[in-house]
């Protein structure tokens, strides 16, 4: 049997530990074991374990000081957007509240890019907007093809803002919900996804109304949060 390459074992340390520390086992401050103590109880070499500590630190999970102890790092001070998925899943208070919170950002987000798209709007975007409304409503669209069409609407709008950073912004929402997309399924049930959102938003995008464009977005986004209330 081949070796397992360090790079593979480093990574799985390094995703161990990391849900040890999303899930709260070590706190803000906290020392992590030592290079050797690491090395000894999860059957790796140092090197590993060294390799482990930078992707932790690339996360902003700790802090590394040479000749001190790797300290835990305030995840919410130091960690970046990429370890949000790793959040929602560590479950628990923070994890239902960093959920909520995103929920709330989208919700933010939609409402401002229809808005703007009420304003900047061409007609070959609105064509877009017209047909993604329309695969929208289609009574036979399954879940998992009701996510992705709900975030290319998502995605339309903010191109259409021309706002370069919310557009990236946006596209980190929406990794963050891909990266766990069955965990969002159950917001495109029959019984809570309603497209009617998508078709108020384009009629008013249409009309210039950017008011009633950004309360049917808005409206949308308020679907899932109830949802995710009643779950919580």
């Amino acid at each position: 049997m081949s070796p397992i390459p360090r790079r593979n074992v480093a990574e799985k340390l390094a995703t161990t530990l990391r849900a040890a520390i999303v899930k709260g086992r070590f706190q803000p401050g906290d020392p992590l074991p030592s290079e050797r103590e690491l090395a000894e109880k999860y059957a790796v070499n140092r090197s590993s374990v060294r390799e482990a500590m930078k992707r932790l630190e690339a996360w902003g999970l700790v802090k590394i000081r040479h000749g001190g102890a790797t300290r835990v790092a305030d995840l919410l001070l130091d960690a970046g957007l990429g370890l949000v998925p790793a959040l929602i899943e560590s479950g628990g208070e923070m994890g239902r509240s960093i959920l909520r919170d995103l929920h709330e950002v989208r919700g933010l987000l939609l409402g401002w890019g229809a808005a703007q798209a009420a304003k900047k709007a061409d007609p070959a975007s609105m064509a877009r907007l017209d047909e993604l409304a329309r695969q929208l409503a289609e009574p036979k669209t399954k879940p998992g093809q009701l996510q992705q069409l709900d975030y290319d609407f998502f995605h339309e709008l903010m191109l259409i803002s021309g706002n370069q950073l919310l557009s990236l912004l946006s596209r980190v929402v929406r990794d963050v919900y891909f990266q766990s997309a069955e965990r969002f399924l159950p917001l495109y049930r029959a019984d809570v996804f309603d497209p009617r959102h998508h078709r108020r938003a384009v009629a008013a995008i249409r009309a210039r109304d950017a008011a009633a464009a950004a309360e049917a977005m808005q409206a949308h986004a308020a679907s899932a949060l109830a949802l995710l209330e009643e779950r919580v």
